[in-house]
């Protein structure tokens, strides 16, 4: 029997490539070597006292209100860059390490937007708590800009180093200016129970993964690697969703509602290029609708920076470019669309309230068409969800996709009146921004969704999933009784059989259509050693050489 490694070198490089934050690797200056030569502590720069009993009783009246954006930071305007603050230190083999140290006392976390951010290769920053109990990076010259702008992710804790290190032939040609520092007096980590950080929304909502019932639960569990919380401008939180378009090829399309973008409380408008995303942030121990805290995630897949495409009022929508790659290896999904306007039998939610861990609601009556006066509209166009099943909605949830009963997206969430009352709902109302007006509203690309998600114009009124096209474009009727494989899904090692007594050959493909390996089988018995790629769906094609014929399965490796 004949044994193919299949590496995943061409995966790898992909992600090496581009830009996300791995939350992989260290900081050059928690190595010995730098421990060695630093003799003197690093001196925190202290941020000065605000009045957070303000800025709470402000919170206490806009949290009413779906329309605004959930705030959950104060923001200090600063001006630190490399040259008038920080401390260099070079390493034995010449290259450079700048960091700085600042400290905003009681904050449950900080982050941070740079207003110049440009790195030589081969450069990286990290961010990481005092104690190194979280670290956040490395950000590197993949998240570069042409408007040379970064927002961060939120790291842990009230005493924060930022750590630059460059190549002593790189030194110099880096820009580094730091512009907002933004203290987090409520947010999304468990970093102080006793404030119950993780865990702010009700106590009527319910995890992700607790059940839904048996006719949407196995279409939940795929949605919810689509549904990411934002950071819009750089002290609040909205949710989205990655959305599919015809040409399936993985587009990093990310829909949310307007209001996040308008009413974001930072006078940030217009600069979705500092907001920030994390996905797949998941319960291991749901809780639904208890009063029994759900715990901590171990995904922390982040990235910043996006674009608008389009956008409008009338339906209150938002359709971003994640302009950092969403890599392979996040196993993430692109969900599907329904612009017939119909109104589906019962509804499903996904979402982030109060910026915290990823819920689930469900109505199961038909919503139903409303016009309401939205954000200065007084015709928005909306879908009305009369009173939560399951679950709620709270702000932070502001943009989560509403879902039918095929788990295509049929609008997002504008507003509404639903909280909890302890476990239980109150019996009130939301609105979700309507997803065939969405579709074709005003006359340009920057109004409507037509263009960028039917590019090549077909027509279509409904898509599957990106998984589901995929899959849907596999002919199985080709599949030849003699070429066989199996297990599937398995670890990553697959038994191929071919009794045609033809040369296989097989190229192999992510779920985003990325090349990552190719090669041939010639024995009749063959091992595809797959172990060294990531969790995921992958699609191989196999051509038989002599016939011609083309077979493509869908593979699933699951460690």
């Amino acid at each position: 029997m004949k044994k193919i490694i299949l590496c995943a070198v061409a995966l790898l490089c992909c992600i090496i490539a581009s830009g996300q934050v791995t939350n992989e690797g260290k900081p050059k200056s928690w190595n010995t070597e730098f421990l060695s030569i630093e003799k003197q502590s690093l001196v925190a720069i202290e941020m000065p006292d605000f009045d957070l009993i303000k800025i709470q009783k402000e919170d206490v009246i806009n949290d009413q209100d779906r329309s605004k954006v959930y705030r959950f930071g104060y923001e200090f305007d600063v001006n630190y860059n490399i040259n008038n603050s920080g401390k260099w230190s070079q390493l034995s083999n010449g290259d450079w390490i700048w960091r700085i140290r600042f400290k905003s006392k009681k904050a449950r976390t900080m982050n941070f937007v740079f207003k110049k951010f440009r790195l030589p290769e081969g450069a990286s920053l990290y961010l990481y708590n005092i104690d190194k109990s979280d670290l956040l990076g490395a950000y590197t010259s993949t998240f570069n800009r042409d408007d040379e702008m970064l927002g961060t992710w939120l790291v842990e804790g009230e005493d924060i180093v930022l750590e630059y290190f460059v190549p002593k032939s790189a030194k110099g040609k880096e820009k580094l200016q730091i512009s907002k520092i933004v203290h987090g007096y409520r947010s999304v980590t468990d970093f102080d129970v006793q404030q119950k950080a993780l865990n702010d929304s009700g106590d009527c909502n319910q995890d992700v993964d607790c059940p839904v019932g048996s006719d949407f639960d196995d279409i939940k569990d795929e949605l919810k690697r689509g549904v990411g919380l934002m950071v819009v401008g750089s002290s609040g939180f909205c949710t989205g969703t990655l959305i599919n378009n015809t040409n399936n090829d993985g587009a990093p399309y990310f829909l949310s509602a307007n209001h996040c973008f308008e009413n974001n409380n930072t006078g940030a408008v217009g600069n979705t290029s500092i907001w920030a995303f994390r996905f797949n942030w998941i319960s291991p121990n749901p809780s639904c609708a208890t009063t029994t805290n759900s715990t901590n995630g171990t995904f922390d897949q982040t990235t910043s920076g996006s674009t608008i495409l389009a956008r409008n009022t009338k339906s209150d929508v938002l359709l971003l470019n994640i302009d950092s790659s969403l890599p392979d290896s996040w196993d993430l999904y692109w969900a599907g669309w329904d612009r017939t306007g119909t109104a589906p039998s019962f509804a499903i939610g996904i979402h982030h309230p109060s910026g915290d861990i990823m819920k689930v609601c469900r109505e199961n009556q038909s919503p139903t068409e409303r016009i309401i006066d939205f954000n200065g509209n007084p015709t928005t166009e909306m879908w009305n969800v009369a009173d939560w099943d399951l679950g709620v909605t709270e702000r932070g949830s502001s943009g989560s996709a509403l879902f039918d009963p095929s788990g295509r997206i049929i609008g997002q969430l504008a507003g509404g009146a639903a909280a909890c009352v302890f476990t239980n709902d109150n019996d009130q109302f939301d609105v979700y921004g309507r997803f065939d007006v969405s579709w074709d509203f005003g006359t340009t690309n920057a109004t409507r969704l037509s263009n960028w998600l039917d590019p090549a114009n077909t027509g279509a009124t409904t898509l599957n999933s990106l998984a589901e096209e995929i899959t849907l474009s596999v002919n199985e009727n080709k599949l030849d009784n003699s070429t066989a494989l199996y297990p599937n899904p398995s670890n990553g090692v697959f038994n191929v059989s071919n009794n045609s007594g033809s040369r296989l050959t097989y190229n192999l493909f992510s779920i985003t259509g990325q090349l990552v390996g190719k090669g041939e089988m010639i024995d009749k018995n063959t091992v595809l050693d797959m172990s060294a790629n990531v969790s995921g769906i992958y699609f191989i094609s196999i051509t038989d050489a002599a016939t011609n014929v083309n077979i493509t399965k869908k593979l699933v490796i699951n460690k």
